[in-house]
């Protein structure tokens, strides 16, 4: 949703030259807690300083989830050009598509959650 030219973390020089990325991307507790503190989908934090840290957070959730829903739409766009014009052997089994209109659905919820005002 945002293009930002900077990288989603800084490479920190290490003594041993092992080019680990810093500690909070190298790790699991590290990746799930920038996620939780409000990482967006590009993998930075919400740019606007003016907000509350929930609303960042919130903000965030919202751009990850939006990504989502596009990343399935266009999946399930591919799934109905694939139903009109291959074979039905070609097809995506029908479970997939349902499961893919219910990701939607409930990203969209999410959406929406989020968006109100606190």
């Amino acid at each position: 949703m945002t293009n930002r030219k900077t990288p989603p973390f800084l490479v920190v020089e290490s003594d041993n030259d092992d080019a680990n990325p810093a500690d909070d991307l190298s790790t699991f507790q590290g990746c799930l807690t920038r996620i939780r503190d409000g990482e967006g989908s590009d993998g930075m934090l919400w740019p606007e300083e003016n907000l509350s840290d929930g609303r960042r957070q919130s903000l965030a959730r919202i751009d990850r989830a939006a990504v989502g829903i596009l990343t399935a739409v266009e999946m399930l766009h591919a799934a109905n050009r694939c139903t009109t014009m291959a074979t039905p052997r070609r097809h995506l089994d029908e479970g997939v598509v349902e499961g893919l209109f219910f990701a939607c659905r409930e990203l969209a919820e999410l959406v929406c959650r989020e968006i109100r005002p606190a």
